[in-house]
């Protein structure tokens, strides 16, 4: 900034030079990206494309470190703490309950939580409730809909399946094609 102000004082120099208002909408979707970059990276769970799988189950130390704090990677990855919707690399160290508490969220709560990792394996499950959420877009008011399934239905659509590639979430709807996942839907989530 002080060499961009040079011969001005700072306030003059973005006053007359920076708040151009053709460059407004530049610098207002760069503040949105970067907002939306802190919120996603620190609400959401970790998305392991089958390359990144691939490195940690060879790097077990570098999967160590990028796992959920205090969890095995390894037993993530082999399904041994499988929920759902992804694998739980901490369900009694939840985020959103007391330490030692099960998590108190509802299991679409985990695309948005620290502890999940969501691999391959787990598209079919989250392609299933994809379906479920687009079903009950039809079934509910807009805003209802909006309240209570939008950010999830946004992180299927907008993070997790892209990260993905199309070629594996085309394999994924084969798999789930041939071998349906069953909805398991707690009632209040059907209010």
């Amino acid at each position: 900034m002080t060499r961009f102000a040079a011969g001005h004082t700072k306030e003059v120099a973005a006053r007359h030079y920076a708040d151009v208002p053709a460059l407004r909408p530049l610098h207002e979707a760069t503040i949105a990206d970067a907002f939306t970059e802190a919120v996603t990276s620190a609400l959401s769970s970790t998305v392991l494309t089958p390359e990144q799988e691939e490195t940690w189950r060879n790097d077990p130390v570098a999967a160590s470190k990028a796992a959920p704090e205090g969890c095995d990677p390894m037993s993530l990855l082999d399904g041994k703490q499988d929920i759902w919707l992804a694998s739980c690399g901490g369900f009694f160290s939840s985020p959103y309950a007391e330490h030692g508490s099960p998590c108190s969220q509802p299991f679409w709560g985990c695309l948005e939580c620290p502890n999940a990792v969501i691999t391959t394996r787990k598209l079919p499950a989250i392609l299933s409730f994809l379906a479920f959420l687009e079903g009950q877009r039809l079934l509910l008011s807009a805003s209802h809909w909006a309240t209570k399934f939008a950010t999830a239905h946004a992180r299927i659509t907008m993070q997790i399946l892209p990260a993905f590639g199309s070629a594996t979430v085309e394999e994924a709807r084969r798999v789930l094609a041939s071998e349906p996942v069953s909805n398991y839907m707690p009632p209040e989530a059907l209010l």
